[in-house]
């Protein structure tokens, strides 16, 4: 993390001391870090056949809850209407999801699954899996901190 300029810290003493504000400003930086590398790392679990996290993702969303319109994935994937718009583009090209218009609202897209049968919920469960190993040489106490922080 670049070290924190002087403007900073002569502000930081107006809602805290300089020091603990320094100090969480570090910690922030090493959080910022973590994620990063957490999801490169998560990313690289991947096999080179299978489609990429975000497409993984959304294709699991889809097995799970069925045909959605591209609006609602979305929010529900909390990406921006220009990534849904992406993700469904590549994953349309290569067979895996099909476009068919919402009976209810011409304006409207509905995304579904174009095979009935998916291997989606295997692969997304050994991702999740794998994931899940990163935790396994972590003590109860520490495992109960990222709990802590992750319900915040």
């Amino acid at each position: 993390m670049p070290p924190i300029s002087r403007e900073v810290r002569a502000t930081a003493g107006r809602s805290g001391s300089a020091p603990d504000v320094a100090v969480d400003l570090e910690l922030a930086g090493m959080v910022g870090d973590f994620a990063l590398t957490f999801e490169r790392w998560s990313r690289s679990l991947i096999e080179a056949d299978a489609p990429s996290l975000p497409r993984l993702r959304l294709l699991y969303a889809l097995h799970c809850d069925g045909p959605q319109r591209m609006g609602d994935l979305a929010e529900a994937l909390e990406v921006t209407p220009r990534s849904i718009t992406a993700l469904v583009d590549g994953l349309e090209a290569k067979g895996q999801v099909r476009r068919v218009p919402d009976p209810s609202d011409r304006r409207a897209t509905i995304i579904e699954l174009a095979d009935g049968r998916s291997d989606v919920e295997e692969r997304y469960r050994e991702h999740a899996l794998a994931v899940a190993r990163l935790f396994d040489g972590i003590d109860e106490k520490d495992r109960e901190a990222f709990r802590r922080v992750g319900s915040e």
